[in-house]
């Protein structure tokens, strides 16, 4: 059967239709009352499911409307869950659903048919349906029409660059030029000034989306290194202070345990700190009181050191300022000059490139954003992506977004545009986008877990020759390319996490709660929504004891489970009959006991322990059918069940190096796509050739610490390797800590079918490597690199994104030539002594950094200004002292010719001066 579709839209509707479908395919097993009875359901099914369709387009219902959409989506659910537990039932009592299934689809069939039709007969929701077949159609004028794009468009497989040239121009200087120096002027001592014995502490204010987070982080990047600690943590609404003062004390190198208190961890950091110059950003702050804490840490007796906060609130950005004699900066809206920047930039892929006749409407829009740079983006990555480009489509969205109203202004603009983004999504894209109200603030979101997730729930229908993978890859970046979400360690195009905006979170939550979508607590430890039947569940702090006997009264519903987390309330969780996602990562509590019997989940398909005290998995996880996501990273398992090979439908598997699979048997894990993070050296050795016969598998991470290279183990891998890359492998990546280079003689297989490929140490670069015709992301390091290397990787012509390492002293000098990397778009290489770029060199570059080790005889022209598409260029220099003038020379003249190039590129230009004995 195609994966059904589960919808915020429709609820389980489409899946339950789909499942009926098939019962119908059992011709000769039905009799035919049965067959009558579900095709009647099936019938009405269909209808409501259309009429919930409808209803998804329209912004407003009315109460009745509400009522009925909402009790019809519960219906699905239940329905869903009701077929699901039947055919369970069946299973554990030792049927089989492939034979001799009358009985149990009659009994089945009656029950459904007596749900439906108790709500088919009640006069209520026979009045609500008339109702809704009138008011669906009166009401259409509420989208605007033309404007919504659901059509499969392959070019959408990769993130759109100006989206990420869109984001790296906010996180860097679009606006901030001005205000950044005019921070560092307030806390950093002018040249030739006494540094400050004094902690310095300012607080920068504004109102949401104003870019006080971007602003406090690029004074952070800009000065740094003139301390010998460093950190930067997110507060945020609902802080938890020992998880804050944790990420503090790891970063600026205090040891740490879990079981430290939030006292004892207070006075690590202030032994830490003690006398040493450091500089803390506290990001997103809302009230004084987890101030008074985190204050605490960071002592006075540091002279020289700074502390940077941001606040939405001017009373708190004061109040946590006058502890430590410290100053406010007041954030300002971005001039119109830059507003207008950074909204062409992101449609036009220019600064001037707006067509004369869209000139008044774009002037007209922009005025509505009041320069606010998130809602700035947000309606600028709307016309991008939604609309077409002409005046009257212009001047219909120009329309449908008000100015802000009274009151908290740059929330009610923002708002504005989210509301109209929203509701011109796809319903595939939109429930997705719900489904990551999940997450709390500030946090990091692995792009593969969230994808797991998606699949896992039945949000992805993937196209003809698609993988679900590669389907929800697609949704990913188009919520990227909408700027509906913050691409987060990204490589171009190949974004591996995200963030969420707090105020899109905020409206992401209110929509997924009003809903019932998603049901999480709030700061009081209580739920959002007060629905009986609760259907994904978020714990995001910790829970009153009142709330335990609700946990355990909505068990038997919840399809999806999402713990951030020490919540012992939710065991056991068998009792999570009809569950789907259990994401438990970190959830200390959880032990070997509590994932015992977890064979009668039958419906679990995403499982995620990562970082909880598990040492052992269970033999009945090879029981657990349906298993299609598993990551075990961080724990104590040292060794997976032999029962693991029986899960067929596994897809994505990812452990930790220490983790040994079993000997036998691992060759029946067809269903493997993405196996992750196993270790070569601690793996039998039919296992390493079992490998080579997973004729699905796309994705392929190993540790290669401690492996010899001289004995046999090594020896079959490649082989396997070799195998898996004649089949579907596309990724590969060969990590190691310290052991030597990877002998890339003839031993080791040429892998011609490869997309991305990283390797951490290589001796040299192979003969083969220039075969590699489809490669687009290469990142090495390796002993021995020369300037013919250089062009064997120049003429590679799918190659977009690359990374060197170069190990040695004599790295260089390097000159790219007119025709070379013709489709690199990120280039990154360091240490040389010197590169330089020939007129036509790489012409669609859009990302250069570069590190260089200065000498006497390197030059101050890199020819940057040959790079035509260039967007962003970092330059690292590590120079003596003596060569002081020669570095701030180079570094004039290379902002002098990027100023006069075409696209203004950003530059960022560090250097590391160091002092001769």
């Amino acid at each position: 059967m195609e994966q059904a579709m589960v919808s915020a839209a429709t609820g389980a509707m489409s899946s339950v239709l789909a499942k009926l479908a098939e019962l119908l395919q059992e011709k000769n097993k039905l009799a035919k009352g049965v067959r009558e009875d579900i095709e009647l359901l099936r019938v009405e099914l269909i209808i409501m499911n259309d009429q919930l369709y409808v209803m998804a387009h329209i912004e407003e219902l009315d109460a009745l409307d509400k009522g009925w959409r909402d009790r019809v989506r519960e219906l699905a659910y239940d329905l869903e869950d009701c077929i699901d537990l039947s055919v369970a039932r069946f299973h554990r009592a030792g049927g089989d659903a492939s034979k001799d299934r009358f009985f149990g689809v009659k009994k089945l069939a009656r029950k459904l048919k007596k749900i439906i039709l108790s709500l088919q007969t009640a006069h209520e929701v026979q009045e609500l349906k008339a109702c809704v077949f009138e008011k669906c159609y009166r009401q259409k004028g509420y989208k605007l029409d033309g404007l919504i794009g659901s059509r499969f468009d392959a070019s959408r497989n990769k993130v759109d660059l100006r989206m990420c040239a869109l984001w790296e121009e906010t996180k860097n200087l679009v606006g901030l030029n001005g205000p950044m120096d005019e921070v560092i002027r307030l806390l950093m001592p002018a040249e030739g000034e006494v540094p400050s014995q004094q902690i310095r502490t300012l607080s920068i204010v504004g109102c949401a989306g104003l870019g006080k987070t971007t602003l406090a982080n690029q004074v952070y990047q800009k000065i740094q290194g003139h301390f010998e600690c460093k950190a930067f943590v997110s507060v945020s609404q609902n802080p938890n202070i020992k998880d804050i003062l944790m990420k503090i004390c790891s970063q600026v190198g205090a040891t740490t345990s879990m079981a430290d208190d939030e006292l004892l961890l207070v006075n690590k950091l202030r032994e830490r700190l003690q006398y040493k110059r450091y500089i803390v950003v506290v990001d997103d702050i809302w009230h004084s009181d987890p101030w008074k804490i985190i204050g605490q840490a960071l002592v006075r007796t540091s002279p020289g050191s700074i502390i940077i906060m941001t606040t939405r609130l001017k009373d708190v950005a004061e109040s946590c300022c006058s502890s430590h004699g410290g100053r406010v900066y007041d954030m300002r809206p971005l001039k119109d000059s830059d507003s207008r920047r950074l909204f062409l930039k992101r449609i036009f892929d220019s600064e001037d490139g707006c067509p004369h006749e869209l000139e008044r409407a774009s002037e007209d829009i922009l005025k509505k954003r009041d320069g606010i740079p998130l809602a700035i983006i947000l309606i600028s990555s709307f016309l991008a992506v939604d609309v077409p480009q002409s005046l009257d489509y212009w001047n219909k969205v120009k329309e449908s977004i008000s100015s802000p109203l009274p009151g908290n202004k740059s929330v009610e603009t923002i708002q504005s545009v989210l509301s109209l983004s929203y509701f011109n999504l796809p319903q595939h894209l939109r429930t997705c986008l719900l489904y990551l109200s999940a997450f709390p603030e500030d946090y990091i979101i692995e792009s593969d877990c969230l994808i797991g997730k998606w699949i896992a729930e039945g949000f992805v229908n993937a196209e003809p020759g698609e993988s679900l993978y590669e389907a929800g890859l697609r949704y990913f970046n188009d919520l990227v390319n909408r700027s509906l979400i913050q691409p987060w360690h990204q490589l171009i195009d190949v974004v591996l996490g995200c963030r969420v905006h707090d105020v899109i979170l905020n409206f992401l939550v209110s929509k997924s709660v009003g809903e019932n979508f998603l049901t999480l607590s709030d700061p009081s430890g209580l739920p959002t929504s007060l629905h009986s039947k609760v259907r994904r569940l978020s714990l995001q702090n910790n829970y009153q004891e009142n709330v335990v006997s609700w946990i355990k009264s909505i068990k038997p519903y919840v399809r999806s489970v999402a713990c951030f987390v020490d919540c012992k309330e939710l065991f056991p969780l068998t009792e999570f009959q009809v569950v789907r996602v259990l994401d438990l990562q970190r959830c200390v509590p959880l032990t070997n006991e509590y994932l015992a019997n977890i064979e009668v989940l039958l419906q679990l398909r995403y499982l995620n322990i990562k970082g909880t005290s598990v040492n052992e998995l269970p033999a009945g996880i090879g029981q657990v059918q349906n298993l299609e996501t598993l990551d075990i990273r961080f724990t104590q398992v040292e060794e997976l069940p032999s029962t693991i090979v029986l899960l067929e439908k596994l897809a994505r598997l990812i452990v930790s190096p220490n983790v040994k699979f079993p000997a036998e048997g691992f060759s029946k894990m067809k269903g493997l796509e993405q196996l992750k993070c196993f270790s070569i050296h601690r793996q039998p050795l039919s296992f390493l050739i079992e490998l080579g016969q997973l004729t699905n598998l796309r994705t392929l991470e190993a540790d290669c610490d401690d492996v010899d290279y001289e004995g046999s183990g090594w020896g079959i891998f490649t082989s396997s390797l070799q195998a898996l890359c004649s089949h579907k492998l596309l990724d590969v990546n060969i990590s190691m800590a310290d052991s030597p280079p990877i002998p890339m003689d003839s031993s080791f297989p040429a892998l011609q079918s490869l997309r991305t490929f990283v390797i951490s140490h290589i001796s040299n670069l192979p003969i083969w490597m220039g075969l590699l015709v489809n490669l687009e992301l290469l990142e090495l390091r390796t002993n021995r690199f020369t300037q013919e290397d250089l062009r064997v990787l120049g003429g590679m012509p799918a190659l977009e994104t690359l990374t060197l390492y170069l190990v040695g002293t004599d790295a260089g000098p390097f000159t790219i030539r007119g025709h070379e990397f013709q489709c690199l778009k990120s280039f990154r290489v360091g240490q040389l002594y010197q590169i330089l770029f020939m007129p036509g060199a790489m012409p669609n570059l859009k990302r250069l950094e570069v590190g260089l080790a200065f000498t006497t005889n390197s030059y101050s022209d890199l020819g940057i200004q040959h790079l035509a598409s260039l967007t962003r260029v970092d330059v690292d220099i590590h120079a003596w002292c003596r060569h002081r003038g020669a570095v701030e020379d180079l570094e004039a003249k290379t902002r002098s010719l990027l100023g006069a190039h075409p696209n203004r590129p950003t530059l960022i230009f560090n250097t590391d001066f160091l002092l001769e004995k």
